[in-house]
């Protein structure tokens, strides 16, 4: 059994590949500065019980790491270094930039010359930004690239040199090295969670801010992206490798197939559902600007360019390890999408993980789903100004289901549907989702999407085991919301006194003491998106129109329905056509899920 020593196993690409490492039950030593925060780690992975994992408490800025002499001991027998630390903060000065990684890669650099020295070692794989100048193992031409350095930020600067570095004591001593080069790395293909904000985060913010009419550098450059997932996986199986030769690998796609930044840019806008942009910038005056006092107000920091580039890159040997070991690593205009809805959602939402929900897909919707139950799905919709976060209370009393999340196509964590119809898209996309699961689910609406359950039951009968409607809106809004760009505008400028004013005006609650503040955090956070904005305004617009509600309730399998009414509802009332429906009734406000949950889940448990 492999012994494996890997330092960033707590950041963001390590997470990911201390999971993917916990598969290959290989012993894999990990180093911390912090037990608690490593043991919030093995939690939030699921990994708690895992026995071939073992931290060790150091620090990469310290001489032999600051490790004791147990803990050093035991590092010195591993045949495997895999160097993922360093923090990834593009703003780091440079003093701080060459305490954590320059300092960092001599110390890691001695600990590997100790190992080989003693025991072997087999391997030492180190990771490194994709602009380093250091291309291959030939370094009779560093004073150059050294040279080449003067125009970076002290954060590339310092990684460069660590790069170096690394690479002269291993030709020193003979281990062999493996430099692997990310490029912007995403999240997971699957999901597009992105815990990091940086890279395209900062892309997604300024677009956000509708800052990018003009687009850095144009069709000729392009913004290398790669997965997480698929950057651990690659990593992971360089590890496997019995007899590894030294060798640069780059993590990337081939500029060809990777969207250059006006398509970028381009795709952003589409899904952040603001204006696409006009033209470009030449990428040296951009810099340029943001380098100046303007750049300081517009908040968008100069060494953000530094990921820009208009350069190619070798993939040969990457290629060769991918096909051998059959690793994906293409980024699909999908999972593009569902990055972006992502970073929206983490900057706008001060909370985006819950203890007990897994970030996973439903069809092309972003969900929250408890994982670890079984059984027939139970798919809750949750209505306009709310979102999976804020039906996880109720979706709590459900213990022992198979509890999923979703958040409405253009809301929260999902991408747009991009079709002309907005209820008509939100109902396809459950269509599409329902149609690809292997069992009968049953649906739980909220308001609105109680609607949208009533419209997918009439759609997919036979896939649908019970349906619960609550406070569902079978009949037109008020007049107030038919014009998209004033709701639009209003709840741009609504402040959290307002929020609550209207949310008791319009008899969602009966008074503020009912409203619980992490709802009115979640719907405040919420619309700082201007994605959110606009569909929320698109959707209150279509609830308008009598066309909206053409529903057929006489011909709905009576045992199926369950219907939950609050009695204190003032705007909407439940039309007689579907009384003949099982019915029950509370004393609370339209939104009585949300306000209260416990009571809720009693009626629909019963």
């Amino acid at each position: 059994m492999t012994h494996l020593f890997v330092t960033g196993g707590t950041g963001f690409i390590g997470q990911r590949l201390i999971q993917a490492l916990a598969q290959t039950k290989q012993h894999v030593t990990v180093l911390v500065r912090s037990l608690n925060k490593y043991e919030q780690l093995l939690e939030k992975l699921n990994l708690q019980h895992n026995e071939f994992i073992k931290p060790v408490c150091g620090d990469l800025t310290q001489p032999l790491l600051g490790l004791n002499e147990e803990d050093l001991a035991q590092v010195k027998t591993a045949e495997v270094i895999i160097h993922a630390g360093g923090p990834m903060d593009i703003r780091l000065s440079d003093e701080q930039a060459k305490r954590v990684f320059l300092q960092a890669s001599q110390h890691m650099a001695e600990i590997a010359s100790l190992i080989h020295a003693e025991t072997t070692l087999r391997h030492f794989i180190h990771l490194v930004g994709f602009k380093s100048p250091f291309r291959n193992e030939d370094l009779s031409q560093k004073e150059q690239a050294i040279a080449s350095l003067n125009h970076e930020p002290p954060y590339e600067q310092a990684k460069f040199l660590a790069d170096l570095h690394v690479r002269e004591q291993s030709a020193k001593h003979g281990y062999p090295l493996s430099v692997v080069h990310p490029g912007v790395v995403i999240g997971d293909s699957a999901t597009g969670e992105t815990e990091q904000l940086g890279g395209l985060g900062l892309l997604v913010e300024a677009a956000r801010r509708k800052l990018l009419a003009l687009v850095p550098g144009g069709k000729k450059y392009w913004l290398p992206l790669f997965h997480l997932d698929h950057a651990a996986a690659f990593i992971v199986a360089l590890a496997q490798e019995e007899h590894p030769i030294s060798q640069t690998y780059y993590l990337l796609q081939a500029k060809e197939d990777n969207p250059n930044m006006m398509q970028l840019i381009t795709t952003m806008a589409e899904e952040l559902r603001v204006a696409k942009p006009i033209g470009s910038l030449p990428l040296g005056f951009l810099s340029k600007v943001l380098g100046s006092q303007l750049g300081s107000k517009l908040g968008i920091p100069q060494e953000s360019l530094s990921f820009v580039v208009d350069d190619s890159y070798s993939l040969d040997s990457a290629r060769h390890i991918q096909q051998k070991y059959t690793l994906d690593y293409t980024v699909t205009p999908s999972a593009l999408r569902h990055t972006i809805a992502d970073l929206d959602f983490r900057l706008s939402h001060s909370v985006t993980a819950h203890k007990g929900y897994k970030q996973s897909k439903l069809g092309n919707m972003t969900a929250l789903h408890n994982s670890n139950n079984s059984g027939k799905p139970i798919i809750f919709i949750p209505g306009t100004f709310s979102g999976a976060d804020c039906l996880i209370p109720l979706a709590d009393h459900f213990q022992n289901a198979n509890v999923w999340l979703p958040d409405l196509p253009g809301l929260g964590r999902s991408p747009y549907h991009h079709k002309s119809y907005v209820i008509d898209g939100h109902v396809d996309s459950f269509i599409e989702a329902i149609a690809a699961m292997d069992t009968p689910v049953t649906l739980i609406g909220h308001s609105y999407g109680a609607l949208l359950a009533a419209k997918i039951m009439e759609r997919l009968p036979e896939r649908i085991e019970a349906l619960g409607l609550l406070q569902p809106v079978f009949h037109p809004a008020p007049s107030m919301y038919k014009q998209r760009w004033l709701t639009e505008m209003a709840l741009s400028r609504m402040s959290e006194a307002a929020l609550v004013k209207s949310l008791i005006k319009q008899s969602c609650f009966e008074s503020e003491a009912q409203i619980p503040a992490e709802y009115i955090r979640y719907v405040q956070e919420e619309l700082r998106s201007p994605r959110v904005r606009k569909t929320l305004a698109e959707v209150l617009r279509e609830l308008t129109r009598p066309q909206s509600f053409q529903l057929s309730p006489e011909q709905w399998d009576e045992k199926k329905v369950h219907i939950l009414w609050g009695e204190k509802e003032r705007n909407y009332k439940l039309p007689d056509r579907y009384r003949h429906l099982k019915l029950s009734s509370l004393p609370y406000g339209h939104h009585f899920p949300i306000s209260h949950p416990e009571q809720t889940a009693q009626l629909l448990l019963q």
